[in-house]
């Protein structure tokens, strides 16, 4: 009993330890215009630090993993990230792990924050959540006052100023003289399918694909070719029937 006793501190720390590891429930806190905190549920996991990244309007967490059944909850509030379509509506959020995209599970939402699941692998070490508007980022997010600028007037010409410039446009239009269309302008090339329908008086139906000039000449050799060498079996075989009656 008394080694028991000794034992028991023991235990209690060691238990503390895997419960630690195994299982996490924390905040984290992200710097972006102002502070704000993340709650988050890890398991397996071990959140080491989270900052913003206005570039992309997104979040990146140095994370640690310790089982391919890691997972990793964050509430997410809306002032400082959000994923939004143009009417308003909940748009969804892009998320990378090591710059790979990873699937993720919505869990709830309300006006405040959205709380959404991700399940990562041991050799991830960053994960970056991106949204479309992000606090203090200067597209749409907390912490950024847009001042409207005001409109520059242009100076209006007085009536000396405009003498001068009507004077030189009318000596423009006088200088340049009107362009006749030419009468006798060059007939274009007729292509070979045009050229073949008015030789032998016929038209060459839409083809499905487009057949170049050079194309169609080979196309050509090549049907007269086969039409010579049929010919010439043809005949080879009326020759050789004539000698078998003769015989």
């Amino acid at each position: 009993m008394a080694y028991l006793k000794l034992f028991l501190p023991v235990f209690f720390l060691l238990g503390l330890s895997f419960v630690s590891v195994f299982g996490d429930t924390g905040s984290t806190t992200v710097v972006s215009g102002k502070s704000f905190q993340i709650n988050y549920d890890a398991n397996y996991v071990q959140v080491l630090s989270a900052q913003a990244n206005t570039q992309d309007q997104g979040l990146i967490f140095s994370i640690q993993v310790t089982n391919p059944t890691s997972t990793l909850e964050l509430t997410l509030p809306r002032e400082l990230i959000d994923a939004t379509k143009k009417d308003g509506s909940d748009d969804s959020f892009i998320v990378l792990s090591d710059g790979a995209f990873t699937s993720y599970v919505e869990k709830s939402s309300d006006k405040t924050s959205r709380t959404i699941l991700i399940q990562l692998a041991p050799e991830n070490k960053e994960l970056e959540i991106i949204g479309t508007s992000l606090a203090s980022s200067g597209n749409g997010g907390a912490g950024t006052t847009q001042t409207p600028s005001s409109p520059t007037q242009t100076p209006i010409p007085s009536p000396t100023q405009q003498q001068p410039n009507q004077t030189s446009q009318q000596q423009n239009q006088t200088s340049i003289p009107a362009q006749k269309p030419t009468a006798n302008a060059p007939a274009q090339n007729l292509s070979v399918q045009e050229l073949l329908s008015k030789i032998f008086h016929f038209t060459l139906p839409n083809l499905p694909f487009n057949v170049a000039d050079k194309q169609m000449i080979e196309y050509l050799v090549i049907a007269a070719a086969i039409l010579i060498l049929i010919i010439v079996i043809a005949s080879s075989k009326k020759s050789k029937t004539k000698k078998q009656i003769r015989k």
